[in-house]
């Protein structure tokens, strides 16, 4: 039980113990659960958690008992959906679809990237929805993890490209209120919400409103400059070099774009990037 990581987030965010417990608990179990480390019902720590904006998988660490090699496949699927590798992302997919995952974790990122994967390859919505559905009814169903976010991420994908742009609108709109809360703690988290930051973005650039595309896609590059990430760059690059409408700036985002996919041997962005040079 990580409880100095809660105490530490609760003083970072200026937050006394009263205040953080005002409406879910007392501050008498609060006091209880960071002197003593007497936890409360998980209802309640899960809702103190939200308010400081951790998982409860961070302050109840929990042990990935799924089989190495089917973390590995997702660790390289979440890597695909970064170069638009989707093809191969669903071909590993379905190879560890029969596998089994016993944490709630791995199920979790499992559907998550299953959602996303099924998306990207305009799979029925109904099969994309059931992945996400799994997700915000069940696995994090008191939407305290940064899958929920995902989910609904999906799903406005998935309504965008059904060309459903009401609906989809509701569920990205759920993600750019919530975007600039969700905690940035480790690799897997940065790369999670530069990919809200991303597809988001781009949904908002597709309506034509490019001035809050811009803006979540600003901060996407903040992210990536800040965690040192170069694989989502290239893709948040090459969306800017569309949406500027100084020709000098587009110019420069467009070569970024190409530097950043070089380095990272993104070959379907440098398709793009090239197909889109060819016919400007």
């Amino acid at each position: 039980m990580n409880i100095e990581l809660f105490i530490a987030r609760r003083k970072a965010l200026g937050l006394s113990q009263k205040a953080l417990a005002e409406g879910i608990c007392t501050q008498a179990t609060l006091s209880k659960f960071e002197n003593n480390g007497k936890a409360p019902a998980i209802r309640i720590v899960a809702q103190l958690c939200q308010r400081l904006n951790l998982q409860l998988e961070d302050v109840f660490p929990t042990e990935r008992v799924a089989d190495a090699a089917v973390l590995k496949v997702l660790e390289q699927v979440e890597f695909d959906l970064i170069t638009s590798e989707f093809r191969n992302a669903e071909t590993l997919l379905t190879k560890i679809a029969d596998k089994p995952r016993h944490d709630r974790e791995t199920n979790l990122q499992y559907c998550y990237l299953k959602g996303y994967v099924s998306a990207l390859t305009n799979h029925p919505i109904s099969d994309v929805l059931f992945n996400f559905d799994q997700i915000i009814t069940d696995l994090d169903e008191s939407h305290t993890t940064i899958y929920t976010q995902l989910a609904y991420c999906g799903t406005g994908i998935a309504y965008q490209f059904n060309e459903d742009n009401n609906k989809a609108q509701y569920y990205f709109e759920k993600v750019r209120h919530a975007l600039p809360d969700l905690p940035l703690e480790n690799t897997a988290s940065v790369w999670r919400v530069i990919n809200l930051a991303y597809y988001t973005g781009n949904f908002y650039a597709s309506i034509g409103q490019s001035e809050q595309a811009l803006k979540l896609l600003d901060y996407g590059i903040k992210i990536c400059s800040q965690y040192h990430v170069t694989y989502y760059a290239a893709w948040i690059k090459f969306l800017q070099s569309q949406l500027i409408e100084d020709p000098d700036q587009a110019a420069e985002y467009l070569n970024d774009a190409g530097a950043f996919a070089r380095i990272n041997n993104n070959r379907q962005l440098l398709k793009k990037i090239s197909s889109y040079s060819s016919s400007r």
